[in-house]
């Protein structure tokens, strides 16, 4: 899986898991019988200047929630430039 394709178009069910392993993510499911959601939770990059936060990403499916969790990832990791 490309860097480029992460998050910014839709991923596979196989590269959401991937990407989710990669970063150490976690995944969430509502208990079935409830309207379908679905939870990816990941912890931003560190890096010497700002702590890590974590980002909590809502979808229909694991992939929308992965995507979105991965799109915001990245725009973390660009707000804070170069990681030591």
């Amino acid at each position: 899986m490309s860097g480029s394709r992460t998050g910014a178009q839709g991923m596979t069910a196989d590269e959401a898991m991937d990407w989710l392993r990669r970063v150490d993510g976690e995944l969430y499911r509502t208990p079935r019988g409830a309207r379908g959601a679905w939870v990816a939770v990941v912890r931003t990059p560190c890096s010497d200047r700002k702590a890590a936060r974590l980002i909590v990403a809502l979808g229909e499916s694991l992939e929308e929630a992965t995507s979105t969790a991965a799109r915001q990832w990245r725009e973390e990791l660009g707000a804070r430039g170069v990681l030591h």
